[in-house]
Parts: C-alpha cells; sequence; structure tokens
C-alpha cells in the first residue's frame, strides 16, 4: 500500500495537486513512521488503523475549526478526509449500521444497557472495518436504552 501512495504521489506532482500531494505526503510519513516503530512491513490491517487515525485527527481539527468559526479550514481538513477515504473500503450507513445492531442484539439476545460491552465486542469484529465507531456506539446506546 506504501507503494500505492508513492505512486499517487507522483501522479500527483505531475498534476500539480498541492493538496493531494500533502496528504498523500503525509499518509506515506504516518505509515514508514509505524512500520519503523514496529521493525516490520505494515499489514493490510494496520495500514487501515493508521488512515482512520489521520482521520480521525482531521475530525478533531473539523470540530475545533468549526467552534472558531473558521470554516474555511474546516473545509481543508474535509477534503483531506475525502482523500484519505479513498484508500479505505466504503463505510455502511447509518442505516446499514441500525439493522447490522438489531441483528446482533436478536442473535446474542442481549437484555439491557448492561449487555453493551459484549454487543459492542461482537459489533467490532463482525462491521468493525467498514463502520464508523462513534456512529456504532451512539446507534447501540439508542437501541439498548429503548429496551
Amino acid at each position: 500500500m506504501i507503494g500505492k501512495i508513492t505512486a499517487d504521489i507522483a501522479i500527483a506532482m505531475k498534476a500539480q495537486d498541492k493538496e493531494r500531494l500533502n496528504v498523500l505526503r503525509s499518509l506515506k510519513t504516518a505509515l514508514m513512521n509505524r512500520k519503523i516503530e514496529i521493525g516490520k512491513d505494515i499489514d493490510l490491517d494496520e495500514f487501515k488503523s493508521i488512515l482512520r487515525k489521520e482521520i480521525k485527527s482531521r475530525q478533531q481539527a473539523i470540530e475545533l475549526y468549526e467552534k472558531g468559526n473558521r470554516n474555511d479550514l474546516a473545509s481543508i481538513e474535509k477534503k483531506e478526509i475525502e482523500i484519505i477515504q479513498e484508500y479505505l473500503p466504503a463505510l455502511l450507513s447509518r442505516e446499514q449500521i441500525e439493522n447490522e445492531v438489531l441483528n446482533a442484539v436478536a442473535e446474542l439476545n442481549v437484555e439491557s444497557i448492561k449487555d453493551m460491552g459484549r454487543l459492542m465486542s461482537h459489533l467490532k469484529t463482525k462491521i468493525g472495518d467498514v463502520a464508523d465507531g462513534k456512529t456504532l456506539s451512539e446507534i447501540v446506546k439508542e437501541k439498548l436504552s429503548a429496551k
């Protein structure tokens, strides 16, 4: 995957797409730093994890920028997230996550909010790669509060 990003950096340089180039360089740096840190090549799960961390940091920046009325900077962060998401599998919609939660509640016979940990653990292993964690947690709380 580092090779793919390196190739995309070359394409962005030729196209003079500075915004994309900056994002891809920061991704490559994060990936290379992690590779050095663990002392071996990065596997696909680690790659996805790093990209999600990069997205999460940008989402936090968006919140801060919006609180500070800096929508211009927030829009830059949003564009960067879109670029990073190109390297991740598409996320499930809220409705799809709700269906997965309802199926898991029935499958595990979850009775109350006390079982949230068990339910979240099950859902993370089942749909963790394609579901936003924050949205998943919100939906689980909603569904279990209704019980």
